[in-house]
């Protein structure tokens, strides 16, 4: 059997020069897997003022748009070529290292990872109302998942490394029967930046018991 080279995760900033590199690498590896249509492919010059991030020649990669972790993907093959695996906690990590506080995601099980990478989940959007959902979406497949807006949970990477070692990071099943539902993308937008002003000062404990103890937001009319 041919052994796999196994290629160590290292993130590699990309320059202002290399942003339809990253477009090419997003494009590609939402092809290569089944839930690919998870992440949006947003027009190349969405990302003209974003830190764009790639593991080797597209094997996964992130941008931060501002301060929003966004268009996460790994080209499944290239992954396994490379052996590749479990990616998305080290994303994740990266990503706080060089400013990202939000996030959003589609469906349970993405939420749940997210959580156990770091982030904490805050709020939901329907599927329906949510206006640039794929157009392809596969909804034999796929049904129609929540969004679930997302904030950073750690103050810094050392408290995420510490939570780790430890074992102490909650996953969706924390957070998942006490989240507001939103209207509006821009409404679960709002919401997310004021709880995260309300609880920077503090740290991941603090801050998923305030999730926690939130009472019910019924979705607006």
């Amino acid at each position: 059997m041919e052994m796999k080279e196994y290629v160590r995760p290292r993130f590699r900033r990309l320059s202002d020069k290399e942003t339809e590199v990253f477009w090419c690498s997003l494009r590609d590896a939402r092809k290569t897997n089944r839930h690919g249509d998870f992440v949006l492919l947003r027009k190349l010059d969405f990302y003209n003022d974003a830190q764009t991030f790639l593991i080797g020649n597209g094997v996964a990669g992130f941008a931060i748009k501002e301060d929003e972790l966004v268009s996460v993907h790994k080209n499944k093959k290239k992954a396994m070529e490379a052996a590749v695996q479990h990616i998305l906690p080290k994303m994740v990590r990266c990503a706080f290292k060089y400013g990202a506080k939000f996030g959003d995601c589609y469906g349970e099980f993405l939420a749940n990872y997210y959580m156990k990478s770091g982030f904490i989940v805050v709020g939901k959007l329907m599927f329906d109302d949510l206006p640039d959902n794929p157009p392809d979406w596969k909804f034999n497949e796929f049904g129609k998942p929540n969004i679930y807006v997302m904030m950073r949970g750690v103050k810094n990477v050392a408290e995420l490394d510490r939570l780790k070692k430890l074992n102490a990071i909650a996953g969706f099943d924390a957070v998942e029967h006490n989240l507001p539902t939103f209207k509006t993308f821009e409404e679960a937008m709002q919401y997310r930046q004021d709880i995260y002003e309300a609880l920077k000062k503090f740290g991941y404990k603090k801050r998923l018991e305030y999730i926690q103890n939130l009472p019910i937001k019924k979705k607006n009319k």
